[in-house]
């Protein structure tokens, strides 16, 4: 049997030589408002893969000193591309920055290649000593329905965890260009709350008609400090 193991692992060669890892084509990142020095900040990216030879990598962030290094990368197959479908391939990318301190950022995503992306971030401090300065609701994912987000509504999908917690309101923050975070505020009715998980939903409306961003991120913030969001398509 020892003899066939060398031609075994030299035919696995040119497979593992085809596959690259090269920086992602990003063309788009959405810096949500809203965040204070008690939040888990994040950023979502989104880009385009140019064909099926493409697919995600890692997501690397680095925070030094004011400044916010993201590293979007992705797996390639130039060798085999006689097998791929030349076609767009969209891909969206929630980058987890973490706690930070209050004050303001910069932004630079893939900063050492040919297209970059830059912005701004600032944090806030927080007005109480909690993890959020709300409850918010467990929310699954945001549902566009029909109008694909167009008509400035939508609905969360969400989960009740408890008896002890009920919907209140919801909050929007406009960042002014590309993003509207949402806060779906729950209420709390008794310090006693035992685990019931009850599906619900929350209508939401919003007003894209002031910006001009081609893409527009629908941002919820969630009882468990991970964001759900959606990119809304207005051209």
């Amino acid at each position: 049997m020892k003899r066939f193991a060398l031609p075994l692992i030299l035919a696995g060669l040119p497979l593992a030589q085809a596959l690259e890892v090269i920086p992602a084509p990003v063309d788009h990142v959405f810096v949500p408002a809203g965040f204070d020095n008690n939040d888990n900040v994040e950023l979502v990216v989104t880009g385009r893969f140019p064909s099926t030879c493409y697919s995600r990598n890692k997501v690397e962030v680095k925070v030094v000193n004011d400044v916010i290094d993201v590293k979007v990368t992705s797996f390639t197959t130039r060798n085999t591309r006689d097998n791929c479908l030349t076609m767009a391939v969209p891909f969206t990318e929630v980058v987890t920055v973490g706690n930070l301190q209050a004050g303001n950022y910069r932004i630079a995503v893939n900063a050492r290649t040919a297209t970059p992306l830059r912005d701004r971030l600032t944090v806030s401090e927080s007005r109480s000593n909690s993890m959020d300065d709300f409850i918010y609701a467990q929310v699954d994912y945001v549902d566009l329905g029909f109008a694909g987000g167009q008509s400035g509504s939508a609905w969360l999908r969400a989960q009740l965890p408890s008896p002890c917690l009920a919907f209140d309101r919801v909050e929007y923050l406009s960042n002014g260009k590309d993003v509207i975070s949402i806060m779906p505020i729950m209420k709390r009715l008794s310090d006693f709350c035992p685990m019931k998980m009850v599906p619900y939903e929350i209508p939401v409306r919003y007003d894209i008609s002031n910006m001009t961003a081609k893409k527009v991120l629908l941002f919820s913030r969630s009882i468990d400090g991970k964001s759900v969001s959606t990119v809304v398509n207005r051209d």
